[in-house]
């Protein structure tokens, strides 16, 4: 069978599942199906203590944070180990500055109130910080006279003091105060699924610090593994990051002067900030599944949520198919579209948007375009023509809020006919 003919019989089949490989096939079962449990079976369940937060409450004086952050325990693999990890890959990109911890400082000692940390028991006696790395951070940087108070409202004459600057009486005050912990323990479940499930009702449920995580935040915190991993490490390819005008360093700040980019940026340090660019990434692989997911895009949260748990469990093998498959996608997009990949190409709207990005990612890593990488680089100025004819034609299909599956198949068929068209055109 020709090439153009495998195109469009794919066409005119969108569910067949052909682009997949044999390890990502993802059944996903409609939770609404399910039969309601009935009374007796409910009392069971709480009686059990399934789906059972266990907590437990804890006070750490601040003058020990320094201390207790530097503290190392031997693994079971006898190597050394943080008793409590502070950075976990999950943590935020939000970096506080000197000011915002100076009035951390301030709160202290005016023993201001101050919300407690969040931390997740990993092993018996060992702790990742979910939530509270900031205020963490800022004390145990003061206890280590890393910087100056500055900033501060109540107390600005001690503007440009380090902790071991302060007056005795005022260091001694300090001393005295205590930051609060709640404690996810081990206990609260014996499974993994279990504590994942239950992380992430605790952090729906509590807001620390008053910043509501993202989405993302959240799946990092409570679905970190390996395919997450992947996806935070690929969300920092260049040329991703161009095409959505996301910053290239963690100073927030484009390479290139284009002024397209420098306007998509403010909406790209956002982004950056809250890790949508990883949730990009995830959202990519996860596409591939979204004909088995009749809620479509308009469930998109859970969808990713569902995806990430199985994709966690691929192999390390399966995963270097991903890395190899996301790299050489976004290169072959750079080289045909650069910067206006998930642009409305042929409008006046220069913002790349998803409703363009899952479609052309979806089409443009198939195995049959593939093949045809070569033939389409030489030839780039016939893919864009079909590609915005198609937009043109179908504006408001790729320019609206349409996210069902019948509007997301549409998109993909008529992706794959642009790019059809224009393989078909190139072996003329």
């Amino acid at each position: 069978m020709s090439l153009k003919k495998t195109l469009i019989n794919e066409t005119n089949h969108p569910k067949e599942q052909d682009h997949l490989h044999p390890f990502e096939k993802i059944s996903f079962s409609d939770p609404d199906t399910k039969t309601k449990a009935t009374d007796e079976e409910l009392n069971t369940r709480y009686v059990s203590g399934k789906f059972r937060i266990v907590t437990e409450q804890a006070r750490y004086p601040l003058s020990t944070i320094l201390s207790m952050l530097n503290e190392e325990i031997v693994g079971d693999d006898g190597k050394k180990e943080p008793r409590y990890i502070l950075d976990p890959e999950y943590q935020r990109r939000h970096r506080w500055d000197d000011k915002r911890k100076s009035r951390l400082i301030e709160s202290f000692l005016m023993n201001a109130p101050v919300p407690p940390v969040f931390l997740f028991e990993r092993d018996l006696a060992r702790f990742e910080v979910i939530d509270g790395r900031q205020r963490l951070t800022a004390l145990s940087e003061f206890y280590d006279d890393k910087f100056a108070l500055t900033g501060l409202e109540f107390w600005s004459d001690l503007d440009g003091k380090k902790y071991s600057e302060l007056p005795s009486k005022i260091r001694g005050g300090i001393n005295r105060r205590y930051i609060s912990s709640v404690i996810l323990l081990k206990e609260t479940s014996t499974g993994d699924n279990d504590v994942a499930k239950l992380k992430k009702i605790v952090f729906e449920r509590l807001n620390f610090g008053g910043v509501e995580l993202s989405d993302q935040e959240a799946r990092n915190a409570v679905y970190n593994g390996p395919l997450n991993s992947l996806c935070v490490d690929l969300s920092e390819n260049e040329h991703f990051r161009l095409m959505w005008g996301i910053p290239n360093n963690h100073n927030l700040k484009v390479k290139d002067s284009d002024e397209e980019i420098d306007e998509s940026t403010k909406s790209g340090n956002s982004m950056f900030e809250k890790m949508d660019d990883v949730e990009l990434v995830l959202r990519f692989f996860a596409y591939r599944n979204i004909a088995n997911f009749k809620p479509g895009l308009n469930r998109i949260s859970e969808f990713l949520d569902r995806f990430i748990i199985e994709g966690n469990k691929f192999t390390v093998e399966d995963l270097k198919v991903y890395r190899d498959m996301f790299e050489k996608t976004i290169d072959f997009l750079w080289k045909i579209l650069d910067k206006k990949a998930f642009t409305l190409l042929g409008s006046t709207k220069t913002r790349p948007t998803k409703i363009i990005y899952d479609p052309i990612m979806f089409t443009a890593s198939g195995f049959d375009v593939v093949e045809q990488y070569d033939n389409l680089i030489k030839n780039k100025d016939k893919l864009r023509d079909n590609l915005k004819k198609m937009y043109r034609e179908n504006k408001e299909l790729f320019s609206g809020r349409s996210s069902n599956l019948n509007h997301t198949q549409q998109r993909n068929e008529l992706t794959l006919k642009a790019f059809t068209n224009a393989i078909a055109n190139t072996n003329k």
